[in-house]
């Protein structure tokens, strides 16, 4: 009888998971949905505070993040996205090294080591430092290496990629010249929305 109690209750219990899971998700999706009406509005705060919002539940309840993976990768990501359209490149960077403690599963991932690269990347032209740049340059090249492991076939790892390493492999007296023309072509850019900024800035024209 004690065993059949207890078979009832792991049950009950796997029921309540699946259907607090069910819930979770709905209410993510949502919440996801609403941001990017936000960002299509040009709603760029209201955005990120929706973001935020859904985050705040997942950090709280550690088990819901494996349940809802894909919707916390895209809130931290998209969030990401949006700081590095305003050139907020600190803050960027700040929330791209919180999210291995937050979600370490998600580190692994190539659109990661993609916007970590991009943020390595912006790092590094804007830099009055040469020594710095050029270290900041190196582990921009390694996280676009490290996407690539994971995706070989994404072109806009590829594309980064190759063009850090080309800027790497250029003697010092002109690289800061090839960093000045990378960096004259993403000011011309405004990114307006975070699903199109899982194209590489330097490609957007």
């Amino acid at each position: 009888m004690a065993r059949m109690n207890s078979a009832k209750l792991a049950g009950y219990v796997l029921v309540f998971v699946i259907s607090a899971g069910l819930i979770a998700y709905g209410w993510v999706m949502f919440e996801l949905d609403r941001a990017q009406t936000a960002v299509s509005q040009g709603d760029l705060a209201g955005a990120m505070e929706t973001y935020a919002r859904v985050e705040r539940p997942l950090h709280e309840l550690p088990w819901l993040t494996q349940i809802l993976a894909v919707g916390h990768k895209q809130a931290s990501l998209n969030q990401v996205a949006i700081l590095y359209g305003q050139r907020k490149i600190a803050d960027a960077l700040a929330k791209l090294e919180q999210l291995p403690i937050d979600a370490p599963a998600l580190v692994e991932s190539a659109d990661y080591s993609f916007w970590m690269g991009n943020v390595l990347f912006r790092q590094a032209i804007e830099s009055q430092d040469p020594e710095t740049a050029t270290n900041a340059l190196k582990a921009a090249m390694s996280e676009y290496q490290r996407g690539l492991a994971q995706q070989p076939d994404d072109w806009d790892l590829k594309f980064n990629y190759e063009l850090v390493r080309n800027i790497l492999a250029q003697p010092d007296r002109d690289r800061k010249a090839q960093e000045q023309k990378v960096k004259s072509i993403i000011d011309k850019m405004r990114p307006q929305d975070p699903s199109q900024q899982q194209m590489a800035p330097e490609k957007r024209g």
